[in-house]
């Protein structure tokens, strides 16, 4: 019964939706059916297929015998396995835990997976350990204090995505940033682009007179790597408005990275401009930028000696009004041209300004997107907290790439 229902959904011709098969398999015949699913993951190497026998498998919803196929010499069925765990296990986003779950015996079987050979394994297991609550803590504090070594780095990751920097030891803490001041001594410049990229930008490389004007606090080195990292998490998930990386100095000017510097953002719109406009009564001039990859819309804010000469939001084909201040800048109209569009019209404009930021950035003065090999960096990069920080409390702290 179990092998033609099998047959059945590897068949790609079969006009049998997997979804009727699968609930076969799972709700009519778990007990028959695992085994020769659980075969059938080690055997089958075609994507679709696999895929399909995956789904089953991690849908069985026994976390004893998933705890026994993590063992497996397949690393597909591994994988499947770890997939099964995390559907029925996870903490994550909310979800109780499984009142039907030892979870200290689920911690115990995948931390050896922890130096898993298998890259895909490896990563799932990472993930999965921090999808299953605070319970992970102490086992991979007791990794990091006893090993085996070959675990520790990994034991180090899933604590600080667990419990940040406060799950961390001393030594840990100490470790870590010894390692990024070991880093910063060749740091590379890196595009600093996220799903959601907000900057602010000044002339220059005063970043300590910078950081007293936005008084920023709590400043800590930073290479590019991490505060890419730390851009992309606080840019995720509601954005960060604590915490905002700040460039050293590059291609002759300093870049402030994070959701707080966005000024077409209707909780911080007012208040970037009245520092970016501030920042260019100091140095001459300053711009803020937010660009949404895939459409997410484009804004920027342009002030020289202390007064605002632009500011334009565009979203989605449309402009908002709220944002807009004083005329067209010449580089916006000469972009549209270039695009082979008319710049007064509408529908040309408001189709072409959602894109525009990056590339006006770089026009005006240094993008984040433009970063690389080539440009030219003076001093080193810093994390800090703002102002909204002090107000709202410190954000939390995760896993990041250093």
């Amino acid at each position: 019964m179990v092998r033609p229902l099998i047959d059945e959904l590897l068949d790609m011709t079969s006009p049998v939706p997997p979804g009727e098969i699968e609930r076969l398999l799972v709700k009519w015949l778990p007990e028959h059916a695992y085994d020769e699913v659980l075969a059938a993951v080690a055997s089958v190497s075609d994507e679709e297929p696999h895929r399909r026998l995956s789904s089953v498998f991690a849908s069985f919803g026994m976390v004893d015998r998933y705890i026994e196929a993590l063992n497996h010499p397949s690393a597909s069925v591994r994988l499947s396995a770890a997939n099964g765990i995390q559907s029925a296990c996870s903490v994550a986003y909310g979800r109780k835990p499984n009142p039907d779950v030892d979870y200290d015996a689920v911690i115990g079987a995948l931390i050896p997976l922890l130096a898993d050979p298998d890259p895909d394994v490896l990563q799932r297991v990472t993930w999965l350990l921090c999808m299953l609550g605070p319970g992970v803590v102490e086992p991979m504090r007791q990794v990091r204090r006893h090993g085996p070594g070959k675990l520790r780095a990994r034991a180090l990751s899933v604590l600080a995505a667990v419990g940040g920097e406060e799950a961390l030891s001393t030594a840990d803490r100490a470790a870590v940033e010894r390692l990024i001041r070991i880093k910063l001594l060749d740091d590379q410049a890196r595009p600093l682009d996220v799903c959601f990229t907000s900057w602010i930008a000044v002339p220059g490389g005063d970043q300590q007179g910078i950081t007293e004007l936005l008084d920023l606090f709590e400043a800590r080195p930073a290479t590019f790597a991490l505060g890419h990292s730390i851009g992309a998490h606080d840019s995720h998930d509601g954005f960060e408005y604590g915490r905002v990386y700040v460039t050293p100095e590059v291609d002759g000017w300093t870049l402030v990275l994070g959701p707080w510097c966005n000024p077409v953002e209707e909780e911080r719109a007012e208040d970037v401009l009245r520092v970016v406009t501030e920042l260019s009564r100091r140095y001459g001039k300053a711009q803020a930028y937010y660009f949404g990859e895939q459409g997410g819309g484009s804004g920027w804010l342009v002030a020289e000696n202390g007064d605002v000469v632009r500011r334009y939001g565009g979203f989605q084909g449309e402009a908002d009004a709220r944002y807009t201040l004083g005329a067209p800048l010449p580089e916006e109209r000469a972009a549209c041209i270039e695009e082979g569009l008319a710049p007064d019209d509408e529908e040309d404009w408001a189709d072409f300004a959602p894109y525009l930021a990056p590339d006006l950035a770089r026009q005006l003065g240094v993008s984040p997107f433009g970063l690389g090999a080539p440009t030219t960096v003076r001093g080193a990069g810093i994390v800090a907290l703002t102002p909204y920080a002090r107000e709202h409390g410190r954000p939390a702290t995760g896993a990041y790439a250093i």
